[in-house]
């Protein structure tokens, strides 16, 4: 079933019904002028631009107590242009004072701190065609893609996925890992740092423990710190603080990948390697008689 996102702001303050008006300077009836409103609520606008039959026609620009809107005027409503207010900024075209038309963007803020930003094509007030950003406080972002009303998917910020640019290198790549007793290796480097990663699908993605990862400063690795931590479970089901980071310039076989999500643990005595790692590929394949790992572009 189709649906369209409903905005989670509304213009609650408008020009119309008016209280008095007074024109300042200029033709406030068929020109342009500069004229003070006052509304029934008791607060104030000044509207500078074009006039017609003494309504906001044409370009202009309306500054209000709680609110502004530039642009393009029609009747008394703006129909194309900016809107802002302490909690909310609009742009693109309008109808009965909701984004409605292609190109069109809107930001908002959550109560909690969040910031929503919606791009795309609305259709009265909703975004029906694009996608949507939500910043929240702790520095996590999401991302979701709409396409006629429907979601499409979300991704954000803390999980792998896959980007063509992000591999270079071969198009597919296949090697040996290491089996030693029950377990498996993945062999990976990072710079002149040579590594074997344990493979435990049952890991995040790629989790850095606290040796791993000082040979990854002590050696000028690129790493980017994303300021947020999660909680993981360790030996023992003994919860601990992890802390999100991005990775460049990582060599697995005869790629090199850049963009990774990892996390480091300092509580963690051996690295890890988990599915999530792999989303950052089209596919890949364990070929476990042969011992050999495929991975593709």
């Amino acid at each position: 079933m189709k649906f369209i996102i409903s905005c989670i702001f509304f213009l609650t303050t408008i020009l119309s019904p008016k209280f008095s008006a007074q024109c300042l300077s200029g033709d406030c009836q068929d020109g342009v002028g500069e004229k003070k409103i006052e509304l029934t609520d008791g607060s104030f606008c000044i509207y500078n631009g074009a006039f017609q039959f003494g309504r906001l026609n044409g370009e202009g620009a309306l500054k209000c107590d709680t609110y502004s809107e530039d642009g393009i005027f029609e009747n008394d409503i703006l129909i194309e242009g900016e809107y802002t207010s302490d909690q909310l900024f609009q742009r693109g075209s309008f109808v009965n004072r909701n984004l409605h038309g292609s190109n069109c963007y809107e930001r908002s803020q959550h109560e909690n701190g969040a910031t929503n930003i919606n791009e795309g094509r609305f259709v009265n007030g909703a975004l029906f065609e694009g996608k949507v950003i939500t910043n929240y406080i702790d520095g996590l972002i999401a991302e979701c893609i709409f396409e006629d009303g429907e979601l499409l998917g979300c991704t954000n910020n803390t999980e792998n996925n896959y980007i063509s640019s992000d591999i270079q290198g071969a198009d597919s790549t296949t090697f040996n890992v290491v089996y030693v007793g029950n377990q498996t290796y993945v062999p990976i480097s990072v710079g002149s740092v040579n590594m074997n990663i344990l493979w435990d699908t049952g890991a995040f993605g790629l989790v850095f423990s606290k040796s791993d990862f000082s040979k990854l400063q002590e050696n000028g690795a690129e790493l980017y710190d994303l300021n947020l931590s999660t909680q993981t479970i360790g030996v023992l089901n003994i919860p601990s603080e992890a802390h999100y980071f991005i990775l460049n310039d990582l060599r697995i076989g005869e790629m090199v990948v850049n963009n990774i999500v990892c996390l480091y643990n300092p509580d963690f005595e051996n690295s890890l390697l988990g599915l999530d790692f792999f989303h950052k590929f089209s596919d890949a394949e364990w070929h476990m008689k042969d011992g050999t790992l495929s991975l593709f572009n």
